[in-house]
């Protein structure tokens, strides 16, 4: 079966062999950092930070670009109504936009330089929760798998000479088709269950993955805190 939505591609990079809990630890604290400068220079300086980490993680660019224009879209009614309802507004809403992009920027280094899986045990690795990386994978698992049905479900009805319209018949049909792929999540989940318990599940979060602190990980780490400092720094100052 093709699965309707694939992993991305890891790119080889520098960010990529970064020891994914020194990463995880560092992205999280530059993120923390991002949401509360609020000087639009500051925020400049932020976002174009963002940008180098997207050049040394070597992501894709188009896929980068999509990702980012959507969080503009959900910005465009802030960059809309400040100016109008504050003195300060213009330069509230370009901060708050640097701001956004910057974060989003960090999230997507976070992501899209090392698989999803490894990022989780690297924060279980830091204590977060057993059950709730555990529920993350299983999330992140399954939405694979979810596409995957309601593509075979849509096949199935464009066969049979099903045409989307706007009358009570597509309404019918669409609410069986959910219900379909809500039963069939269902069925898929108890089985799944019943595999983990009869391989020994006990509900704790176990993982094969193997980290290993190097010079270069404390280094990268220690760079990111300087460059947070400093951007606290110049907050502060300005």
């Amino acid at each position: 079966m093709t699965l309707a939505v694939r992993e991305p591609t890891i790119p080889e990079s520098l960010l990529s062999r970064w020891d994914a809990r020194w990463k995880l630890a560092a992205l999280l604290l530059a993120c923390v950092a991002f949401s509360v400068i609020t000087h639009p220079a500051i925020t400049s300086v932020a976002f174009g930070l963002g940008l180098l980490g997207i050049g040394l993680g070597k992501l894709n660019l188009s896929d980068v670009g999509g990702r980012l224009f959507f969080v503009l879209l959900g910005i465009i009614p802030v960059l809309v109504v400040f100016p109008f309802t504050n003195d300060n507004g213009f330069s509230l809403a370009v901060s708050m936009t640097l701001r956004a992009l910057a974060i989003a920027s960090v999230g997507l280094i976070l992501l899209r330089t090392a698989p999803l899986a490894q990022t989780l045990a690297a924060a279980h690795h830091l204590y977060l929760p057993g059950v709730l990386v555990q529920i993350a994978l299983l999330a992140y698992r399954y939405t694979f798998l979810f596409f995957a049905e309601a593509r075979r479900v849509r096949i199935a009805l464009r066969t049979r000479a099903f045409r989307p319209a706007t009358n009570l018949r597509t309404y019918q049909t669409t609410g069986q088709a959910i219900g379909t792929l809500l039963l069939r999540g269902g069925d898929r989940a108890e089985q799944v269950a019943i595999a983990m318990r009869t391989r020994g599940f006990t509900g704790r979060f176990h993982t094969t993955q193997r980290f290993q602190t190097t010079f270069g990980d404390v280094v990268g780490f220690v760079v990111v805190i300087l460059v947070i400092v400093t951007l606290l720094f110049g907050e502060w100052w300005l």
